[in-house]
């Protein structure tokens, strides 16, 4: 499912950008972090006021792992400090997970209530897999190789105990949609039942409204 939040957001949008798809290859690792930075800045910046009609805490929770990469990153440029060749594979990865996040963040925001709603399930299964995707990338990146502040390293550990036991797909929220869709349905019936009796009382008036046709002389 690693590119399904990226084609199920396209259902009624315009494509994504192909670095949706690619990491960058032929970046330095300057520019590389440079890279990061600004995309990171972008989403935190986009995002962090936005309103989420629905999906809200997946949706903080996610601003939020993305807020603290920034502070990761910034150390990172600030730094100047060489990094190995994992810290690069990892960061490469992250630029993916970044696009991917930027683009399922916008859905939730842009997508209307009704349809959200609808696609509750598959939508938090994607918040699901990005979470699963980041919390292995925590695990792997190395963190006694690369040089940082110890304040960014404790945000970094706290992120990691986080990812891992995120439960975003609680039965409770799952409960919360399947309600709330059984609640718009029953509405939507009522309604048409209304519509239905008033058509019914309608029918016969306009019968009575319609001209009589006059026979016609010899």
């Amino acid at each position: 499912m690693a590119s399904a939040a990226i084609f199920s957001s396209l259902r009624r949008r315009r494509s994504p950008s192909l670095e949706a798809f690619l990491a960058p290859v032929d970046l330095s690792d300057v520019a590389l972090v440079q890279t990061l930075v600004s995309v990171t800045a972008e989403i935190a910046s986009s995002f962090s006021d936005k309103f989420f009609s629905f999906q809200k805490r997946n949706s903080r929770s996610l601003v939020r792992k993305v807020e603290i990469f920034l502070v990761l990153l910034e150390y990172l440029r600030d730094s100047g400090s060489a990094l190995p060749w994992t810290a690069v594979i990892c960061l490469k990865e992250l630029y993916l997970l970044l696009y991917r996040s930027k683009i399922l963040l916008d859905y939730c925001a842009q997508s209307s209530k009704l349809w959200l709603l609808l696609q509750n399930h598959p939508i938090s299964g994607h918040f699901h897999d990005l979470n699963k995707e980041i919390s292995t990338l925590l695990d792997v990146f190395p963190m006694e190789d690369v040089e940082l502040g110890e304040d960014v390293r404790e945000q970094i550990e706290l992120l990691q105990r986080q990812a891992r036991r995120a439960k975003l797909l609680s039965m409770k929220e799952m409960r919360r949609g399947g309600a709330l869709l059984m609640e718009f349905l029953m509405t939507l019936q009522s309604a048409q039942k209304l519509l239905q009796n008033a058509l019914q009382l309608l029918l016969p008036l306009r019968l009575h409204l319609l001209p009589t046709k006059q026979p016609q002389g010899f």
